[in-house]
């Protein structure tokens, strides 16, 4: 009988155990987030494709980034952004065809790549976005100047 009163209080405890670890894990989430969704233009066409990156813009850490492809992004709610003011980042890289040495592997060259989306849409962004509880938050960003940049980016990939 002992032994049987032993595990029968075992039990007990590692439920209750149990009970108290799921409720404790349910109640820390983060941040609210919020789906987004939305189309980005250059020039009057859809972005082939590139990165949205949505900072908040009181700060904190929750920066979020989706892929644009065909113009359009999709960023589900455990992806989205938080709740308020956003600065809007849109980057989109092209390669210019020329070959490039590696200094870092002489036997790898590098496709040359140049940013496409002009720096007003990225470093000093003036694209801005209200994400809103419970709202649509769909946004269109109609970008122009699709001048490539100065600054020259290398890529690895063949």
């Amino acid at each position: 009988m002992p032994l049987i009163r032993s595990f029968r209080a075992l039990a007990t405890l590692s439920t209750a155990f149990f009970a108290v670890a799921v409720a404790g894990c349910g109640g820390v989430e983060g941040p609210a987030r919020e789906p987004v969704s939305g189309v980005v233009t250059l020039d009057g066409k859809p972005l082939d494709q590139g990165l949205i990156t949505f900072i908040p813009a009181s700060g904190g850490d929750l920066i979020v980034s989706g892929l644009v492809v065909d113009g359009a992004f999709d960023l589900p709610r455990h992806e989205g952004p938080g709740l308020g003011a956003h600065r809007v980042e849109v980057r989109a890289r092209k390669e210019t065809g020329k070959v490039l040495k590696n200094r870092e592997d002489p036997e790898n060259p590098i496709r040359e790549q140049v940013e496409v989306v002009p720096v007003r849409y990225n470093q000093r962004s003036e694209l801005h976005a209200e994400v809103v509880e419970g709202a649509d938050n769909r946004f269109t960003y109609e970008l122009a100047g699709s001048q490539p940049a100065v600054k020259r980016i290398a890529s690895n990939r063949r």
